[in-house]
């Protein structure tokens, strides 16, 4: 599990000394808690009726009251499988132990063994979440395969599933083709009884074929025989299914006049959010983009957001969650006044409205009537009413805007104001002061960057990126961090785009690249044997002064040959081409690597290796983040690993935050990986890459 995410947990027992001994022993392992004390019967189940909890500590036995009740009210309220119930015993009744283990406990522990009762919480944890979203995996499949068997049953193409050659459904439209009025009729029926016995002999033989794997054809035009023994041309195409869990192959036979009402009723399916029913991003975005720029157009887009979200969440849980963002969006939805306006999903709790003809007050206004039904809704969810407020950003569109995305960005930064100054309130982007303030804030974080140059205010993380092939070598990506003047640590999320903006970067890149290379020149000196992977702006990738710079440092240090490899993003790559051509060549007679960073962003992101010659390609962290939960994500992460291995390019998975997304990329193909799950970054060079 995660340390940041909450462990809540119900102390049973009759005083509060052990629910506070778990709580600080669980903090001091850097886990956030929330604890609550039951002393009976009664406190159990009140409890469990008002929260969701992750799992029960019980004392052995309390005036009252024992873990064994507990356990029986557990099961009494049908929440054996997700409730798991430790006993804490201070020893002397084995016997009593045994029966509460027998009786369900997961494990008997004693409080004073503090390391193993944190072990003991977090497996059971990881099994709570395994199971919810293992639930959350089959109800998913559950909802798709009905999504399934909806369009089949209202397809208009004719649909069968035939299982060793006989039949074990068929849509309507398939049973009108051939003329029968019920499913009963060919339910066993042989699928050779549907064409003319002319064509049975190349029928058996292309369905042999198919069956084997020796045909690439899955389509044959064939006569098929009715009920009645009248025959027509149809065309039937086969491929491998699955039906209510039985391997089959699924015949589609093509209605060629497609009504027009099922047509609409797929694109509605396209653009639509599942979750809550409302519009979805790729829908809102496509519409905004229409409207954008074109002659006599003008409006604006709300972005809206609860206040209570992520407190909602971690109190009642997902399930509940979803269920407050459905209701959150028909509220929304509720608000519409114009027939073309509509509210979109942008994106986990966030929301969008697109509205029509109206200047700026009006926005306002309406916003204002949003604020208002939010606040005022009273939201039902499993059982509890709560109430919200939500933060709303205004960014308008007309003909001088021509990107949606510039309309989001500005509607996005209006939110976060909202936001900041307290919630339960609506901004609107205002140009001419937003970019007064930006440039105020970079000409601020610009001095500091300076100032940070000239105290020498910079400092150096390391994160290791270890193979999963069984190379022990020593590899670290190199992170920089700037201390204020009182030595706290400011991330580069703060100044680093204002160095950037401020043509600061060229200064920044050689800074870092002197320490690191002072460092790995100590390590070799040492007898360690390191790479450093460092990063290069933009900045620094088009400054033509950076190879004889790099070549002299270099030789002061007198570093081993590949011990450094500089990473580019694949933005920046694909945008200074010509450059970064200039800057490869020039790189591998001083014998230094090169790697593509976030690569795999882009849809053509292939093409960028035409181009230039980088020995890694580190894979896009958001790719690797969604590795869990997405196909697309990992058919697209398989399909670049393959295409890297054809080259010859070795691949580093980056941010790699879990041992779920671990196990994705063992079966792969990626050679490396790097991400907190490992280490998160740090001031010293000490992972045990031979340790693995």
């Amino acid at each position: 599990m995660k340390k940041e995410e909450v462990i809540r947990l119900i102390v049973i027992d009759d005083s509060s000394n052990d629910a506070e001994t778990v709580s600080n022993i669980l903090r001091n392992a850097g886990h956030a808690v929330r604890a609550d004390r039951a002393e009976d019967d009664e406190d159990l189940r009140e409890a469990l009726k008002t929260h969701q909890w992750d799992m029960v500590l019980s004392k052995l036995e309390i005036p009252f009251f024992s873990a064994i009740d507990a356990i029986t009210v557990i099961k009494q309220m049908e929440m054996g499988d997700d409730l798991p119930l430790l006993v804490i015993d201070d020893g002397g009744k084995e016997s009593m132990a045994l029966e509460a283990l027998q009786a369900g406990a997961r494990d008997v522990i004693d409080l004073n063994q503090s390391k193993r009762l944190v072990h003991a919480i977090l497996r059971e944890m990881d099994s709570v979440q395994n199971r919810r979203r293992q639930r959350e995996c089959e109800l998913q499949l559950d909802q798709a395969n009905a999504r399934a068997q909806t369009l089949v049953d209202s397809s208009r193409d004719s649909i069968a599933y035939v299982h060793e050659g006989m039949h074990i459904y068929a849509n309507e439209s398939y049973l009108q083709m051939f003329g029968y009025s019920d499913l009963a009729e060919i339910e066993g029926m042989p699928l050779m009884n549907m064409v003319t016995v002319d064509d049975h002999d190349s029928f058996k033989k292309f369905l042999r074929d198919y069956a084997k794997g020796k045909t690439e054809e899955n389509t044959l035009a064939v006569h098929g025989l009715r009920a009645d023994t009248s025959n027509f041309n149809l065309t039937m195409e086969f491929s491998p299914a699955n039906y209510d869990g039985e391997q089959c192959t699924q015949i589609i036979i093509r209605d060629q006049s497609v009504s027009k009402e099922l047509e609409e009723k797929l694109d509605s399916l396209s653009k639509q959010d599942l979750l809550t029913g409302v519009y979805n991003r790729q829908y809102f975005l496509q519409v905004l983009g229409q409207l954008c720029g074109r002659s006599g157009e003008q409006g604006a887009v709300l972005y809206i957001a609860s206040d209570k979200y992520k407190q909602l969440r971690d109190d009642m849980g997902i399930g509940a969650a979803d269920l407050f963002l459905t209701d959150f969006a028909n509220v929304l939805d509720n608000q519409l006044e114009d027939e073309r306006d509509f509210v979109a999903r942008l994106e986990g709790h966030v929301f969008t409205i697109i509205l029509h003809d109206l200047e700026v007050e009006q926005a306002e206004a309406r916003a204002q009537k949003v604020l208002k039904a939010v606040e005022e809704y009273i939201y039902d969810i499993s059982g509890q009413t709560i109430t919200t407020t939500c933060s709303i950003g205004i960014g308008l569109y007309n003909e001088g805007i021509k990107e949606p995305q510039e309309v989001l960005q500005r509607a996005d930064r209006a939110h976060r104001r909202a936001a900041d100054e307290g919630g339960n309130r609506a901004c609107v982007y205002n140009p001419a002061a937003e970019e007064m303030a930006e440039q105020e804030r970079i000409a601020v974080w610009a001095q500091k960057v300076k100032h940070a140059l000239r105290q020498n205010q910079f400092r150096l993380l390391y994160q290791p990126i270890v193979s999963l092939k069984g190379d022990d070598s020593e590899n670290y990506e190199v992170l920089l961090r700037m201390l204020n003047d009182d030595g706290e640590v400011i991330p580069p999320s703060e100044f680093m785009p204002a160095a950037a903006k401020s043509g600061l970067m060229t200064a920044v890149d050689r800074w870092v690249l002197v320490h690191a290379v002072k460092t790995a020149a100590e390590r070799h000196r040492g007898g360690k044997r390191i790479n450093f992977f460092v990063k290069l702006s933009a900045e620094s990738l088009r400054d033509a002064r950076l190879l004889p710079w790099l070549r002299d440092l270099l030789n002061a240090s007198k570093l081993e040959a590949n011990t450094l490899t500089l990473e580019v993003d694949e933005a920046v790559a694909s945008s200074n081409l010509k450059a970064l051509k200039i800057l490869s060549a020039g790189l591998k007679q001083l014998h230094i690597r090169m790697a593509i960073d976030h690569f795999g962003r882009a849809d053509n992101y292939a093409n960028l290796l035409n181009h230039f010659d980088a020995e890694f390609l580190k894979v896009s962290g958001t790719l690797i983040g969604a590795l869990k939960d997405s196909p697309d994500a990992r058919a697209r992460v398989q399909q670049i690993t393959s295409q890297a291995q054809d080259i010859g390019k070795l691949i580093i998975a980056e941010y790699v935050e879990d041992a779920d997304t671990l196990a994705q990329l063992y079966s792969s193909g990626v050679d490396y990986i790097q991400g907190n799950f490992l280490q998160a970054p740090d001031s010293g060079l000490n992972y045990e890459f031979g340790g693995e």
